[in-house]
């Protein structure tokens, strides 16, 4: 008992008994899937040859960090939800393999868009366009990749959202405390709210002199998390939520 209460104390995710204890081949599965696409970002550029190259290599790393956080946003929102229900029913495996096939399809533009927002900085703000003659792109050929990229963002997190939603109404089955309930609830909200958010980034990427500057609209998701902890507080812990985790525990 003490050593499973330190362990809740320490991990990730203390107000939620973890229903998935165990890896399913359906996480086997998308752990390939996410390593192939981490790989596919960090390697799609040449290998430097010069020492010229090599610090524009390093300069690179900025739009690899920028493109692999949004892989791990992707990867820990798919991880948390098969740790916290242990879902593995046809739905889920339906919207699992949608989530699978828009990260490989993602992976490669990802980092070509990263790249091209990097080299319109370094031409702003740097006055060097050398980046941004590489890849062909302009400011509004960015707006519209920054669009495309905030569509892809969009339909992610739609996936997402549903997957936590299907778990939502396995609420009575799962045997969800009213704790879980309202953290299940948190991410429903939060990534359904992704999805409008990143629609509006595309529009105003297109449509607006933001172009693509529009992106940092983004930034909006953590102020949406902040009001959801508002919106959904956890309840104070008492002895129903007690017997609800201990009985998960014992079935």
């Amino acid at each position: 008992m003490l050593r499973d209460h330190i362990a809740r104390q320490t991990d990730q995710d203390p107000h939620f008994h973890w229903r998935g204890e165990n890896v399913t081949r359906i996480e086997n599965l998308s752990d390939i899937v996410f390593a192939l696409a981490f790989g596919m970002l960090v390697s799609a550029s040449t290998p430097p040859t010069t020492y010229g190259e090599l610090l524009t290599h390093l300069w690179l790393i900025l739009p690899v960090i920028a493109g692999f956080s949004i892989l791990v946003l992707i990867w820990n929102a798919h991880y948390m939800f098969f740790r916290r229900y242990g879902l593995t029913d046809a739905t889920v495996v339906l919207l699992n393999a949608a989530l699978l096939l828009l990260v490989l399809f993602i992976a490669y533009p990802l980092r070509f868009i990263f790249d091209g927002l990097f080299g319109y900085l370094l031409g702003a703000f740097a006055g060097d366009w050398s980046r941004m003659a590489e890849t062909g792109m302009g400011f509004s050929e960015s707006s519209h990749i920054i669009a495309i990229f905030s569509i892809g963002y969009a339909t992610v997190f739609l996936v997402i959202a549903l997957m936590y939603g299907h778990a939502l109404k396995r609420k009575d089955t799962l045997g969800l405390n009213a704790t879980e309930l309202a953290l299940t609830r948190r991410s429903v909200w939060h990534y359904w709210i992704d999805v409008p958010l990143g629609l509006l980034v595309a529009i105003f990427a297109v449509f607006t002199p933001l172009g693509p500057f529009s992106a940092c609209l983004l930034s909006l998701s953590g102020a949406s998390a902040f009001w959801l902890r508002l919106r959904f507080p956890l309840p104070k812990p008492d002895d129903g939520d007690q017997v609800s985790v201990e009985t998960s525990s014992q079935g």
